[in-house]
């Protein structure tokens, strides 16, 4: 009898951070709200740190920080220190990673 084939999951071929961080300019948060496709996967937190007051009202203006918002992520003040992880934990920050290679782990559509 033949066994049934293995789903093909996206944990089987990477793995998926427990948390993402996402900090830049307008330019930067619009850029990554403009690659993202559907939704923070359930398992993942999403933080979105604008540099400056100035970058928070661009991305508000462009609505970048509306997508990111309405994908799941958490929109935090100007300045703010990135989330901590718990132990065994790991995430990924952008810029910093590359953005398709965070787009695709973290993203559910």
């Amino acid at each position: 009898m033949t066994e049934p084939p293995k789903q093909d999951t996206q944990r089987d071929r990477k793995p998926v951070p427990d948390q993402v961080t996402v900090r830049g300019d307008a330019v930067a948060l619009h850029e990554f709200a403009s690659a993202l496709e559907g939704t923070l996967r359930p398992e993942v937190r999403g933080f979105v740190i604008p540099d400056s007051a100035e970058a928070y009202s661009e991305a508000a203006d462009n609505n970048a920080l509306a997508a990111l918002h309405g994908a799941g992520f958490v929109i935090c003040n100007p300045g703010t220190a990135d989330p901590v992880l718990a132990p065994g934990e790991f995430g990924l920050n952008w810029p910093g990673a590359d953005l398709a290679e965070v787009v695709d782990s973290i993203s559910e559509v």
